[in-house]
């Protein structure tokens, strides 16, 4: 997938609207309904240049993603790819290139879905499952293999230890 990441700045800001609207107008809709001053309120309190990362295909902006390194797990907090270019492993790319980062350093990668959205299909087939909801949301995780063999192993090893004999 020949798909690039470039800083976002402020003059994406259209750009931005139009691909959120364009991308979650219908789930937004679907729980709260879609006030466009209410929404475009929201996306003005939220919009951060400096945590946002334009996707571009062919010199083309096609999408935009925002992941935060947290300490000890990393969490894609979005990722909006437009309409004519969704289903074309965009998404999944990106995802697998944060989870390969998330392997290399044996912590899990997190996100949190809108009920709703079909983008839920998309992290299940990669692997992602969910661990908790709210009234308006599903939140996911995604292990690295290292930390699914600890969680697998560990009840086994401690299971072992307990029938052991004692020395008492």
């Amino acid at each position: 997938m020949n798909v690039s990441l470039r800083p976002a700045t402020e003059s994406d800001y259209d750009y931005l609207w139009w691909l959120h609207g364009a991308t979650m107008r219908t789930y937004v809709e679907a729980i709260w309904g879609w006030d466009e001053a209410v929404q475009r309120q929201l996306f003005d309190d939220r919009f951060d240049p400096a945590r946002m990362e334009i996707i571009e295909s062919a010199g083309q902006a096609v999408g935009y993603i925002s992941v935060e390194r947290r300490r000890g797990f990393i969490f894609l907090s979005a990722i909006e790819v437009a309409p004519d270019f969704q289903s074309q492993g965009i998404g999944t790319h990106l995802i697998r290139d944060l989870q390969d980062e998330a392997e290399r350093q044996g912590i899990p990668l997190r996100l949190r879905v809108l009920k709703g959205n079909p983008a839920r299909r998309l992290y299940e087939r990669l692997g992602f499952a969910a661990t908790g909801d709210t009234e308006t949301h599903i939140t996911m995780s995604w292990l690295p293999q290292t930390l699914s063999l600890i969680h697998i192993s560990e009840p086994t090893r401690l299971k072992t230890r307990s029938r052991m004999p004692s020395s008492a």
